[in-house]
């Protein structure tokens, strides 16, 4: 079963309020929450960090919906390691 947009986008939404971390390659997206050592309590921050050698990123968001667009769009540009 093939998903669209729409649907990716709930899914990984749903894996982040369920303290997963996705990742994909050299890719990856986490709610930094969930790391023992944060410092981030209340708010709740999200870093998509890309560690692929033609798109290079590395991002901390405050909201979810901006860290999974762009979560989802380095992932249709990147190669899965295998």
């Amino acid at each position: 079963m093939k998903l669209n947009h729409k649907q990716r986008k709930s899914l990984v939404a749903w894996c982040l309020e369920e303290g997963l971390s996705i990742e994909y390659g050299r890719l990856s997206l986490c709610d930094l929450r969930n790391f023992r050592h944060s410092h981030l309590y209340d708010n709740r921050r999200y870093q998509v960090h890309c560690e692929d050698s033609k798109y290079p990123w590395s991002m901390i968001y405050d909201e979810i919906e901006p860290a999974i667009e762009k979560f989802l769009e380095l992932k249709r540009k990147v190669r899965r390691m295998k």
